[in-house]
């Protein structure tokens, strides 16, 4: 495949390999503030407006990426790197120390690797591909993508799809939410007298809260700002739905206490854990903040006989999960498929607008010479005038059909940038 058959695609971001949680939650966006990200990416109204022509912005708990189509890569790349240093508090040479970037057909691959669970903290990860849904459906409804980063984030959804129907890597239930219920067996070994605190009601949440379940943890009490939606997943669970003034209460009857608002500030303080230490006589305390931005307060770690795991600590019971290399491999022949399948559309695209160009060219030579011929002949009756255009569409419609034709066929191994090169030079459509 040739990286200049299909449009300019730029990629930058930064993820759990390059930038660890206190900076990745600077760059965090809630999806409150996604449309309004997206709007001042494309600067509408403003000077630089026209630089970056599409725009997908991908926020989770372990990346912030930005994807943009746009004419031309430097300025694009450059906006793209003040917008997000902007947003993070950062100069553009620290952030330029971190982000990865890439271009063209690497960009793509990234997207559907990402999709498809391959570059994951949790290798397989199935939460990844629902949120590269989400980041797509907002960016159409906030009208900021358009045809070529919609029919990527198709492709990429359609990558990650197949990779967990069609390979092991879809049947492995590795999850944070797994991981979490690990890490509490690790501190306590079996789960049944164990009860566990949900600090926030959300997906996450909910997640891991029925792995715990399923590990067989004794109770669930959860915690909401909205009294309701703790109620509902409470019920859910067979748990108990406490409110947010009755945390200190809650947090002393708790053996494993998991964070997952989405709030923009700390949610748990050091000094409310110390506190339900205390009355809890200092037994083993879990904390596991799952959120970025981070809900737990750090302080927490230092507090005696309380481990804290933010999301960057998972890693480290990551590796007793290895997926068979057989399985990343036949992921990554899929992702490859559906990258060609990408390249493909986009070389079409290509050629429907080049056959398009080809036919409004040859189109409008001809009615300028009917007209010359028919202003020359003298009188003539309306079906005469009739006959001429007939004519004129007729010579033009069997000029272009061979190449019309060509150009929709071309075979899937031929560089379809030369074809096309070839063909705007010849009918001089520069």
């Amino acid at each position: 495949m040739q990286t200049t058959s299909h449009p300019l695609i730029l990629m930058i971001g930064l993820n759990h390999k390059v930038a660890p949680v206190d900076v990745r939650e600077r760059l965090a966006f809630s999806a409150e503030r996604v449309p309004q990200a997206l709007n001042e990416l494309l600067n509408r109204g403003g000077d630089g407006e026209g630089i970056i022509k599409e725009a997908v912005l991908l926020s989770t708990c372990n990346r912030t990426e930005v994807y943009v189509q746009a004419n031309e890569f430097a300025q694009a790349e450059a906006r793209s790197q003040e917008f997000l240093a902007r947003h993070g508090g950062l100069t553009v040479e620290q952030l330029r120390r971190m982000v990865y970037v890439t271009r063209g057909e690497e960009a793509a691959l990234h997207l559907m690797q990402v999709a498809a669970g391959l570059d994951s903290l949790v290798l397989g990860e199935n939460e990844i591909l629902g949120q590269v849904r989400s980041a797509s459906e907002m960016a159409q409804e906030a009208g900021a993508s358009g045809p070529i980063l919609s029919a990527l984030f198709r492709f990429a959804i359609q990558a990650g799809k197949r990779a967990r129907t069609e390979t092991e890597i879809g049947r492995a239930e590795i999850s944070v939410a797994s991981v979490v219920v690990e890490l509490a067996e690790q501190a306590f070994g079996p789960l049944n007298d164990r009860m566990a605190l949900l600090i926030g009601a959300g997906k996450i949440s909910s997640i891991t809260a029925r792995a715990l379940v399923k590990a067989g943890l004794r109770c669930i009490m959860v915690a909401n700002r909205t009294f309701e939606r703790a109620q509902k997943l409470a019920q859910n669970l067979n748990g108990t739905a406490v409110h947010f003034d009755a945390l200190d209460e809650s947090l002393a009857r708790a053996d494993i206490v998991i964070c997952s608002t989405g709030a923009p500030h700390i949610v748990l303080h050091a000094e409310a854990v110390a506190k339900a230490q205390q009355a809890r006589g200092n037994r083993p305390l879990l904390v596991a903040d799952l959120a970025v931005p981070r809900d737990a307060d750090p302080l927490i770690a230092a507090l005696p006989n309380v481990r804290l795991a933010n999301i960057d600590d998972l890693a480290s019971v990551v590796t007793s999960h290895p997926l068979a290399v057989s399985v990343c491999e036949t992921v990554e022949v899929i992702v490859r498929q559906e990258l060609e399948n990408f390249c493909q559309w986009c070389a079409a695209r290509r050629c429907v607008s080049v056959i398009q160009s080809m036919h409004a060219k040859a189109e409008s030579i001809s009615q300028n010479e009917v007209e010359a011929t028919l202003r020359r002949m003298g009188p003539l009756t309306p079906r005469q005038q009739e006959i001429m255009q007939a004519m004129g569409k007729a010579i033009v419609n069997k000029l272009l059909h061979e190449p019309t034709v060509h150009l929709r066929e071309l075979p899937r191994d031929k560089d379809v940038s030369s074809y096309i090169e070839v063909v705007q030079e010849l009918y001089g459509l520069q």
